[in-house]
């Protein structure tokens, strides 16, 4: 037996995580700022900017949302695209705590280094989970619940390469259309015969991850959802 079509999330739900998040995110910013007045340093700055990479596919989420029944589907697939293209950039904050070496300096104290570099990260999985499931109830909605976690598999898959390409190669979203030619090279080269067994044990190794973590915020989101 078929499991019953879930709705597409209520705007007001997803606005009333939308605000938890915002918080979220002036939480992490106040505590950079923090370390920056008191290191007189910009390190981990990049922080703030990865973050924010990480809000685009939300907003383009909400944009989907909010789209009429009358609007062109151009204009859909134009922001599913894009947001396909920025989804890896949420994931991608957990892969900071790679800087771990570089906790504790500038006089500050490791453990604020380690909170703060782990409070961006836990930021960006709950973006990119939100973003995700909104998209997945969606699917959901219209093809079934196989096809939705078909769907929400598969983006977690493909963004775990993306996040692969972004922490080794430095290749960010926009490449794919400012410098395709490069794209494509540098894949080449990552995906060649002696970085080829790193590249898949990196990217399943992060898929487990980030899939265990959507599946985390599924169970607790269900909890809210009405029969």
């Amino acid at each position: 037996m078929n499991a019953p079509a879930q709705r597409a999330l209520p705007t007001s739900r997803i606005q009333d995580t939308v605000w938890t998040l915002v918080f979220a995110t002036l939480v992490c910013a106040g505590m950079l700022l923090a370390r920056c007045l008191f290191a007189g340093s910009l390190r981990f700055s990049g922080l703030l900017f990865n973050l924010f990479l990480a809000w685009i596919p939300l907003v383009l989420v909400l944009v989907i949302h909010r789209m009429p029944d009358g609007r062109p589907r151009a204009w859909f697939w134009v922001a599913g695209v894009l947001w396909a293209l920025f989804f890896p950039n949420t994931f991608y904050l957990a892969t900071d705590l790679i800087h771990m070496r570089k906790f504790g300096t500038d006089g500050v104290f490791r453990w604020f280094d380690m909170l703060m570099t782990t409070c961006f990260a836990c930021g960006g999985i709950f973006l990119g989970c939100l973003s995700l499931y909104t998209l997945h109830l969606s699917v959901r909605e219209r093809c079934g619940w196989r096809i939705g976690w078909a769907f929400a598999g598969g983006m977690l898959a493909l963004g775990s390469f993306g996040i692969c390409l972004g922490r080794f190669l430095r290749l960010n979203s926009w490449d794919v259309v400012a410098r395709p030619a490069k794209l494509a090279g540098d894949i080449a080269l990552l995906t060649g015969t002696a970085t080829r067994a790193e590249v898949a044990a990196f990217s399943v190794t992060f898929f487990l991850f980030s899939l265990t973590a959507y599946c985390f915020f599924v169970s607790v989101a269900r909890l809210h959802e009405d029969r």
